[in-house]
């Protein structure tokens, strides 16, 4: 049986102190993951619903907490590893020690996820801020480096992979553009994304 509240205990700790994680594998890391997520999970997906009256609002806050965040996590840890052991060669410890600092980083956002419907913007760059730090201080002490290692290892693929993003997506609104009756289409969508946020 999992300890729900013990890990939530466990995970707020990591969070304060984020120089006491220990690796885990990735079972280990994933089974943590979702103990701690549960209880702020729903929150979160019953406050958005009721905030947007609306139910599909609470499904896809579920699927953010419960899906889409566990595919990035793994999706990131990839990235953080593969530049910090071949591009620095900097880390020396196998993929599982760079997934649960990834985790470990993941919690601050998390465990607060339900005031997002409530506060818009500003609690997620606050929490995204923190979970920043945990990360890095987790590579400094998972992966045995220094704290520009660490940084960098957050930095570069982060600033390579937001330009990725960028690029596509301007590439799609650009491609978009060029359809017959796009404009009234991406009009008439941003208006309705607006009404329902």
């Amino acid at each position: 049986m999992v300890d729900i509240i013990g890990s939530i205990k466990n995970a707020w700790y990591l969070a304060i102190h984020p120089s006491t994680v220990k690796p885990m594998d990735i079972k280990d890391a994933v089974k943590f993951y979702y103990s701690f997520a549960v209880i702020p999970g729903i929150l979160a997906a019953i406050i958005a619903g009721i905030l947007a009256s609306s139910a599909s609002a609470a499904i896809i806050m579920l699927a953010v907490i419960f899906v889409i965040e566990p595919i990035w996590i793994f999706i990131g840890a990839g990235v953080y590893h593969l530049f910090g052991k071949f591009l620095f060669r900097k880390f020396k410890q196998d993929y599982s020690v760079t997934f649960t600092a990834t985790v470990a980083a993941s919690i601050p956002v998390i465990l607060f996820m339900w005031l997002s419907p409530i506060t818009g913007g500003l609690s997620s760059i606050l929490f995204g801020i923190w979970s920043i730090i945990v990360l890095i201080v987790a590579f400094m002490k998972l992966q045995k480096v220094s704290g520009v290692v660490a940084v960098l290892a957050w930095l570069v693929p982060t600033i390579i992979l937001s330009a990725i993003a960028l690029l596509v997506v301007i590439a799609a609104f650009s491609a978009i553009g060029t359809l017959p009756g796009a404009a009234n289409f991406t009009g008439n969508f941003t208006a309705n994304a607006l009404t329902t946020i």
